[in-house]
């Protein structure tokens, strides 16, 4: 580092070493492992830097640590990393590859959100939960392989993530929140396998490039919206268990009622459809 850079670290117990705060015009910081975690906002707005290394010893990474860091282009997170907090590098724009270490359980909200250079992302197997907004906006990320572990996809995790495609959601995976797949316009098949028993309000919305959707016999109820504006949606498999469908669930997509085989008794909003069938 220059020696104009300013470095602030605080002790907050007799083991534990914290970067509370970067002050400078480096394009390059290493940070030691000596230092044991990354204060809340330590680094935040800085415009310069466009490489961060973190040192094998660094536990956690804190709130919004790195948030809008906007010429951040390249981050090493050392294995030793069990911590990341929410918003920590939400509105890095150029930056190009996350590689989230083993031993990561959750990532919160905001995380990566409006990273919109971001085209590599590699998730731990040891993850379980991806909070709310974790990767709103990340525009670029392409393919992704879901960990085996998760349990858990938030509100608007991957919302108009419009690149994203994978090529199937975890057997642990139960609960998908409300918009978390909203405007994945590359998205062209979705498997809701039977361990998933909560999909949630306008989920995959505006997905425009969903051709067939397959809903097994965990989802019994089809929240408000959850394909609409789907416009290339064409096939639709639902289990004889459905007991509801709310309104506009299938607005927008073209299809109409009878284009999809309900069972005797679902009961469907009169506003779920809004088109006659194709």
């Amino acid at each position: 580092m220059s020696d104009d850079a300013s470095i602030t670290l605080a002790i907050d117990d007799p083991f534990v070493i914290a970067l509370e705060r970067f002050e400078g015009d480096d394009e390059r910081v290493v940070v030691p492992g000596h230092v044991n975690k990354i204060g809340q906002r330590a680094f935040a707005n800085n415009r310069y830097i466009r490489e961060v290394v973190l040192g094998e010893g660094i536990t956690r990474i804190g709130d919004e640590a790195f948030a809008s860091c906007v010429n951040l282009e390249r981050v090493v997170i050392p294995s030793t990393v069990r911590e990341i907090g929410p918003g920590a590098f939400k509105g890095c724009w150029r930056l190009e590859e996350a590689v989230v270490p083993e031993g990561v359980t959750e990532l919160p909200t905001k995380a990566f959100a409006r990273c919109r250079s971001l085209a590599r992302l590699v998730l731990p197997e040891s993850l379980r939960v991806i909070g709310d907004g974790c990767f709103q906006h990340c525009g670029q990320v392409e393919a992704l392989a879901f960990p085996d572990a998760l349990e858990r996809i938030g509100e608007s995790a991957f919302h108009n993530c419009q690149k994203l495609v994978f090529d199937a959601l975890p057997a642990s995976l139960e609960t998908l929140e409300d918009e978390a797949f909203r405007s994945c316009a590359a998205l062209e098949s979705v498997d809701l396998h039977e361990g998933i028993g909560w999909v949630g309000r306008r989920c995959f919305k505006d997905c425009v490039g969903l051709r067939t959707v397959m809903l097994s016999s965990g989802v019994d109820f089809i929240e408000e919206g959850v394909f609409e504006g789907c416009s290339s949606l064409d096939a639709v498999v639902v289990p004889p268990a459905l007991s509801h469908v709310e309104s506009r669930a299938f607005a927008g997509t073209g299809l109409a009622r009878d284009d999809i085989a309900f069972p005797d008794g679902c009961e469907i909003a009169g506003d779920a459809f809004d088109a006659p069938s194709k």
